[in-house]
C-alpha cells in the first residue's frame, strides 16, 4: 500500500503511484515533505492458537496411585472438559484411599495449523472446591499430562489438608509434545481427587465440584505468526528514514522475528487486494480509475447526540468508547489480571479517570511424596525436578522454597546437605548454596526438618522453569541416612513464586 499524493487527498491500495509529491506520514512525524511510504502486511513467527477439544476417555490406564480406584461417570467427565461443572461423588465410606479419575483425550483440528510446525504446546488449567462433609488428606490429588501411558506432567495438588468450603487451581504448565502424538491421540489429561476415607489422616469421604477447565494449545512456524503492518519511509535519495510496526495502523506492535510475506505460510490467507467499497447511499468514498480509494476534504458528519466523530483543525477525530470497570478482584486467575475503575459522568462526558489494580500472577507446588537419595550420590549436584516452577511471563519475582530433609549418623559422624535454586531454561543460579543440614555427632544421631531457601530473580523473557538443586558432602565419620527434596509424614517440600513488579 503506497501514499497516492496530497493532491489526492487520500490513502492508496494496490501499489498506486503517487502522482504529486506524496504526503506526509502519519507513521513518521516530521518527515520531509519528499519521503514516501509504503505499508505492506507481513506476518511474524509468534505462537498461534490451535483449535482443541478433549474428550472423556476409560482412566483406567492413568491410574497410579495405591489403593482403591473409581471412573468418573464418563457424561460428568465430558461436562467437565467442556469447562462446564460437575461433581466426583464422595465414597460410601468403606474404601481406604479412594480416588476417583477422568480422563480426556486432547483432539488438535488439523484445519486451525498454519505452516509446517512439528511440536505443539500444551497447558490447561482447573478449579476444586472441596464440598466436605471432610478434609481432604495430606496433598489430595493429581492434575497430569500423559502421551500414550507415559506421565510428563505430574503435578500433584495442594495446599494439604483443604478443609471443607476449600478451593484450589489444578495447572498443567505449558508442555511440548510431538505434533504427531497429539495428532493420534496419544495426549491426556488426567485429573484425580480423593473421595473416600483415608486412615492415615483419620478422615472421611469428601465430595468435590470441578468447574473452569481450560485447554490451550499454541504452535509456531516462521511467519505463521501474528498478522501486522510495517510501513517504511524513505528519503528523496532512496535511503530508510524510519520503519514502524503496527497492528492496524496505530496500535505499535513488537514483532516475533522472522518476519515473511503473508501468503508465505501457505495457511489460505490471500495476499492484499483492493477493499470492498459499499454502495449505501451517502457514502462519501469512492474508487478512481487508477484504482486509489478517496474520500472528501470535508467528511459529512451525523449530528446524533454523542456521536465521537467531529472535524477539528488537526483532522477527522474518531471515535471514543464509553467505558466499563471492573469491581475489586472481579479478575483474578492464574494469568496475570487487572481491575479496571472507570469514574464519568453520564452521557458524553469530556474526561475520564480511570485507576487500576494489578493482580499479579503466583504460584504453590507441593513436591512428589518421595525424597531424593542424597547418600547414594555423595557429593554430586542431585536435581529435583518434581520441583520445577515455571515463571509465565517478564517480571521481577520472589520465590521461596521450603526444603524437607533428613539426616542421621549411626555410628557417628560429621557432613552437611546443601540446597540452590538455578534458572534451568538459561542454566542461571538463583541463589548461592544454603545449608539445608548438618550433622557432627560421635555417636548414634538422626535428624529431620524443614529449611528455608528465598531469593528475588528478574526474568527478562518468558517462561522460565525453576528448579531446586541438592547436595551431600561428607567431612568425616560415616553418614547412614541423607535424603532430602520429598514429601514426609512430617512435612513437605514446597515451591512457590509470586511477582512483585513488571
Amino acid at each position: 500500500m503506497s501514499g497516492c499524493g496530497c493532491g489526492h487527498s487520500s490513502t492508496a491500495t494496490g501499489g498506486c503511484q503517487p502522482s504529486k509529491t506524496a504526503c506526509l506520514p502519519v507513521a513518521c512525524p516530521g518527515s520531509k515533505p519528499c519521503e514516501h511510504c509504503e505499508t505492506t502486511p507481513l506476518r511474524d513467527s509468534a505462537p498461534y492458537r490451535v483449535t482443541a477439544t478433549a474428550s472423556s476417555t476409560d482412566p483406567s490406564p492413568y491410574y497410579t496411585i495405591a489403593n482403591t480406584h473409581a471412573a468418573l461417570d464418563p457424561v460428568v467427565a465430558q461436562t467437565i472438559l467442556n469447562s462446564g461443572t460437575g461433581m466426583f461423588p464422595a465414597d460410601d465410606g468403606t474404601h481406604n484411599g479412594q480416588h476417583t479419575w477422568l480422563a480426556g483425550v486432547v483432539h488438535i483440528d488439523p484445519g486451525s495449523l498454519r505452516g509446517d510446525p512439528t511440536s505443539v504446546t500444551i497447558s490447561a488449567s482447573v478449579h476444586v472446591h472441596n464440598d466436605g462433609r471432610n478434609s481432604a488428606c495430606q496433598l489430595y490429588g493429581r492434575f497430569a499430562l500423559w502421551n500414550g501411558t507415559t506421565p510428563i506432567r505430574t503435578d500433584l495438588l495442594g495446599p494439604p489438608d483443604l478443609p471443607p468450603g476449600g478451593d484450589d487451581n489444578g495447572v498443567i504448565p505449558p508442555t511440548t509434545v510431538s505434533l504427531a502424538d497429539a495428532l493420534a491421540g496419544k495426549i491426556v489429561v488426567e485429573l484425580n481427587l480423593e473421595t473416600g476415607n483415608d486412615d492415615t489422616c483419620r478422615v472421611g469421604p469428601k465430595q468435590w465440584t470441578v468447574d473452569s477447565f481450560v485447554l490451550t494449545v499454541q504452535a509456531s512456524a516462521p511467519g505463521c505468526g501474528r498478522q501486522f503492518l510495517r510501513t517504511t519511509c524513505r528519503n528523496c535519495d532512496g535511503a530508510v528514514t524510519c520503519t514502524t510496526d503496527t497492528l492496524d495502523g496505530s496500535t505499535p506492535y513488537a514483532a516475533v522475528p522472522p518476519v515473511l510475506p503473508v501468503a508465505s505460510c501457505q495457511d489460505g490467507s490471500a495476499t492484499a487486494r483492493p477493499p470492498c467499497i459499499s454502495t449505501d447511499r451517502g457514502n462519501a468514498i469512492t474508487r478512481g480509475s487508477d484504482g486509489c480509494l478517496y474520500a472528501p476534504d470535508t467528511p459529512a458528519l451525523d449530528p446524533t447526540p454523542c456521536n465521537a466523530a467531529r472535524n477539528t483543525t488537526g483532522g477527522l477525530l474518531v471515535p471514543r468508547i464509553d467505558l466499563t470497570g471492573i469491581a475489586p478482584g472481579g479478575n483474578t486467575g492464574i494469568e496475570r489480571s487487572v481491575d479496571i475503575d472507570v469514574t464519568g459522568t453520564p452521557g458524553c462526558p469530556e474526561r475520564w479517570a480511570i485507576g487500576a489494580r494489578l493482580t499479579p500472577v503466583s504460584a504453590f507446588l507441593n513436591a512428589e511424596r518421595q525424597h531424593a537419595d542424597l547418600l547414594s550420590r555423595t557429593g554430586v549436584d542431585v536435581p529435583i525436578p518434581e520441583s520445577d516452577i515455571v515463571l509465565p511471563e517478564a517480571g521481577v519475582y520472589h520465590i521461596d522454597s521450603d526444603v524437607r530433609y533428613a539426616l542421621g549418623s549411626a555410628t557417628g559422624g560429621s557432613g552437611y546437605i546443601i540446597g540452590w535454586l538455578r534458572d534451568e531454561t538459561t542454566d542461571t543460579l538463583l541463589t548461592s548454596f544454603t545449608q539445608i543440614a548438618a550433622i557432627n555427632a560421635a555417636r548414634q544421631e538422626q535428624q529431620g526438618g524443614t529449611t528455608h531457601i528465598m531469593t528475588e530473580y528478574t526474568v527478562t523473557s518468558r517462561p522460565r522453569t525453576v528448579r531446586l538443586h541438592l547436595m551431600l558432602v561428607l567431612t568425616g565419620g560415616k553418614i547412614s541416612n541423607a535424603e532430602a527434596g520429598g514429601t514426609d509424614s512430617n512435612g513437605a517440600t514446597r515451591m512457590r513464586f509470586l511477582k512483585v513488579r513488571d
